[in-house]
């Protein structure tokens, strides 16, 4: 068998740049997350751990848009004489489709659509297929981006593809390894995680599998015991499917019966020898899928059966060809906890896919423990724990093999990681990696003159910074550098401020970016020094440090410093400032969707009617996952004007009122939970 390129056409919208600015960590680097006092003391330990917000040294991927068109993506075929997989090498890796040849169906939901939308780490991403999600809490950070990919062969000559890739924020090694020999029944993916540092790293892996929703659609798993959302404490609970304390009315086990978007995770227990999880239908079919232990844990989400719910079903495809639901595997209890993964350690493990046909009375009418067990000895009967485990071993073995054929370039961070181990005479990077020089690139470049020639390259003020960089090791290099320099430059101050307040050294850097404002003023230094006020809570420096980066060059070098600064104003309730500076953007900056949304506030208390009926048209591109700020304009909108027919101000009942009696339009809804 070989693995084969190709290039995959439909429509859709590809992600056209990253925003510029560093997004700095959140300053506690733990979530308060609650439970109700039914976690067992495993499932307390390590809750919350780790999961406060990272970005760096990654940027957010900002720009697309709703305007889709015909496109080709580059695409990766992976075939058997049984199934077909296609995979997006410059989307992550994404497995996008996944088709039994036997009845020429897909066992996955495949979107029809490239949409990217406001759901990832770094905003962009797009639903459907199964995404690889690694290093931290959330859709990854290279969800939307390219990933290196390899044909690799097995000991009976048969190629498998193997997506690998070096991770900057945990600064781990990671590859997959997918393989589909003659005869198999299920698409075999091998993963394999390498810390080889000398210090434990914060570790995270969840596999996210959409799969077809249908109105009956079930979910059945190793266990009953499941944590669930619980809204009364805002955080989580224990208890059994197949009726939950969150939606006691309702059998959870068919996510279409949810009146509100959920999920719910399984807790396998340690001693099960392969986990698993799997969806039946009304016509019969059984999508699978069963893992070694590592991947201990399991989950469903569903967006829900309520207005907000069907919309974003719709939003991230086309309407009514939407409808999905995830099923996952993680290594820890849910994606809010945390847990190391220790030095000098690699991780592994091997999920498999599949489809098969049960009866569909048998699984979907009786009681759910009940329809389980006859699901689990279905299960069983197509892939059992020693199938499982035979081929982890199996796949394990050619884990370090060197690749045969390079299919497509992830970037060039790899390759600048190796050749800064050789320069330093530290350790190779792992085996059954392979980055090529070829792939160092424009953001690498400054790195390795720093490297090579002991300090970074100056640069044009105005220009935007080629990447940004928290790595341990070149902090030294970096800090080293200025050290050894009577008058560094500008921008080895401003990326050694980035580095040290990433480390939660706040006063260190913000003499670094003083330092460097004294050699070279610079927008990128102000915007830090506003980011470190507006968290102080000085909104009014923050203003002031806006307005000097302003001054530079009669503008900002980007819209996302304008974003910025608009919401700044708006939080501080300046709204005619914010008008004032909206009204003399440039016309790109002014029409971009985020602008716009930030600007509904202020046109609502300066009474700009015609914004605000447009911004209640307008389909935007960016909504974040649970975003409300345009459904709680439209209340309040609808309130002023009810309080205005009765020359009153707005009360909480007028408010309330309008709650009621103007329920939102669908294409702005994308509330979670319907009122």
């Amino acid at each position: 068998m070989k693995v084969t390129l190709s290039t995959l056409y439909l429509e859709g919208t590809p992600v056209k740049g990253e925003n510029p600015l560093p997004m700095f960590r959140s300053r506690n680097h733990h979530s308060d997350v609650a439970e109700n006092g039914t976690f067992t003391a495993e499932q307390r330990e390590y809750l919350g751990y780790e999961t406060g917000e990272r970005y760096l040294p990654y940027r957010m991927q900002d720009r697309y848009t709703r305007d889709r068109k015909n496109i080709g993506l580059k695409a990766i075929i992976l075939e058997s004489d049984i199934l077909k997989a296609t995979f997006l090498p410059e989307y992550g890796g994404r497995l996008y489709s996944l088709k039994d040849k036997r009845t020429n169906r897909e066992i996955l939901y495949r979107n029809p659509v490239l949409q990217p939308a406001n759901l990832s780490i770094l905003n962009a991403w797009f639903s459907g297929g199964i995404e690889w999600n690694i290093g931290q809490i959330g859709h990854t950070f290279t969800t939307c981006s390219p990933l290196h990919a390899a044909a690799v062969k097995d000991e009976d000559g048969n190629e498998f593809l193997r997506l690998y890739e070096y991770e900057r924020c945990k600064n781990i090694f990671w590859h997959i390894d997918c393989h589909l020999p003659p005869g198999a029944e299920q698409l075999a993916v091998y993963v394999r995680m390498v810390n080889d540092r000398d210090q434990p790293v914060p570790m995270y892996w969840w596999t996210n599998i959409a799969v077809e929703e249908t109105h009956d659609a079930r979910v059945f798993s190793s266990t009953s015991k499941v944590i669930y959302l619980d809204m009364e404490v805002k955080g989580f609970g224990l208890a059994d499917l197949p009726h939950l304390p969150s939606a006691p009315q309702v059998d959870a086990s068919y996510p279409m019966r949810i009146p509100f978007s959920n999920e719910y995770f399984f807790q396998t227990d340690a001693a099960h020898p392969s986990p698993w999880e799997a969806v039946a239908y009304e016509d019969g079919r059984l999508f699978y899928e069963r893992s070694t232990p590592m991947l201990r844990y399991r989950k469903m989400f569903c967006w829900g059966n309520h207005q907000g719910g069907r919309r974003w079903c719709d939003f991230l495809a086309k309407p009514g060809e939407g409808n999905y639901i995830e099923v996952q595997g993680g290594i820890a209890p849910t994606q809010r906890h945390g847990m190391d993964m220790p030095a000098n350690t690699v991780w592994d493990f091997t999920q498999m896919f599949g489809v098969t046909h049960v009866d569909a009375a048998q699984s979907l009418e009786k009681p759910w423990v009940e329809a389980n067990q006859y699901i689990l000895a279905h299960v069983d009967s197509v892939l059992c724990d020693d199938d499982v485990n035979r081929m982890h071993l199996k796949l394990q073995a050619l884990a370090e093999k060197h690749p045969d054929r390079l299919l497509s370039k992830g970037s060039g961070w790899g390759a600048l990681e190796r050749v800064r181990r050789e320069e330093l005479g530290e350790r190779g990077i792992p085996l059954g990696f392979y980055f090529e020089d070829i792939t160092l690139d424009e953001p690498q470049y400054p790195w390795l003159a720093l490297l090579k020639d002991g300090q970074l390259p100056d640069q044009d003020v105005h220009s935007i910074p080629s990447s940004w960089m928290i790595q341990e090791d070149w902090f030294k290099l970096l800090q080293a550098s200025i050290a050894r320099t009577a008058r560094p430059s500008w921008v080895s101050l401003l990326h050694y401020g980035v580095m040290l307040y990433e480390y939660g050294l706040e006063k260190e850097a913000v003499e670094s970016w003083e330092q460097s404002l004294s050699i070279v003023p610079s927008a990128w230094a102000y915007r830090n020094l506003a980011v470190v006020k507006t968290q102080q809570g000085d909104a009014a420096a923050a203003l002031n440090f806006y307005e000097q980066a302003y001054a530079l060059a009669n503008g900002f070098p980007d819209r996302a410093f304008v974003e910025e600064y608009l919401n700044l104003f708006i939080s501080s309730q300046a709204y005619q400032q914010a008008w004032d500076v909206y009204e003399a953007l440039p016309a790109d900056f002014a029409a971009s969707d985020r602008i716009q949304i930030i600007m509904g506030a202020a046109a609502l208390e300066l009474d700009k009617h015609d914004f605000i009926e447009k911004l209640f048209n307008t389909e935007f591109a960016v909504i974040r996952e649970g975003e409300v700020r345009i459904v709680d304009l439209w209340y309040q909108y609808h309130a002023k004007q009810l309080a205005n027919a009765r020359h009153t101000e707005v009360t909480p009942q007028i408010l309330e009122e309008a709650m009621t009696n103007f329920p939102p339009p669908m294409n702005i809804d994308f509330r979670l939970i319907s009122l």
